[in-house]
């Protein structure tokens, strides 16, 4: 019965471990047929990604180029431009008569309106300035030149001259 037992751990242990390395074989081929199918994917759908890339710009192309030589397209554009504009300008006359209704057309309810209009006239000063700036030269810098300081007077001559001054002083006095 031992030798029979000792085949029969044996064997539970040998089978136990054949489960485990075909779990893990198993495991092994997935992650292989996995990673293998990921690259073919990602070539392929890279290639397939380019195709859908270049024939949406042939018929971007195909579609601009019917649009603009259609004048019959161009006018419905243009008509549905000024349609919505006049649209949106009642909405805004209707939405200020609201306001101003309520109360609300005053203080901060404004400020809106308020930076609008600052920020049109500092577009039109930028560009005023920006003209300004292409029509006028730049100045030459010119370097100023620093006068040349006065040489002192030398000491004998300095002397000599406070000697003059004042016989001459002394002299004027005694006269």
């Amino acid at each position: 019965m031992t030798k029979n037992s000792k085949t029969t751990v044996e064997q539970t242990t040998d089978l136990a471990r054949k489960i485990w390395l075909a779990g893990v074989g198993a495991y092994g081929q997935a992650y292989t047929n996995t990673r293998e199918g990921m690259e073919k994917a990602g070539a392929y759908s890279s290639e397939r990604f380019d195709e859908l890339v270049e024939r949406g710009e042939k018929i971007e192309n195909e579609v601009r180029d019917t649009v603009t030589t259609n004048d019959r397209v161009s006018k419905v554009v243009e008509a549905a431009g000024k349609f919505g504009a006049s649209r949106r300008a009642k909405f805004v006359e209707r939405v200020g008569a609201v306001r101003k209704g309520l109360g609300l057309d005053r203080g901060v309810f404004t400020m809106d309106e308020k930076l609008d209009a600052l920020t049109e006239q500092m577009s039109a000063l930028s560009k005023e300035v920006a003209a300004i700036k292409k029509t006028v030269k730049p100045a030459r810098k010119t370097v100023a030149k620093k006068a040349a300081p006065k040489k002192a007077a030398p000491k004998k001559a300095a002397k000599a001259a406070a000697k003059t001054v004042t016989k001459t002083v002394a002299a004027k006095t005694a006269d």
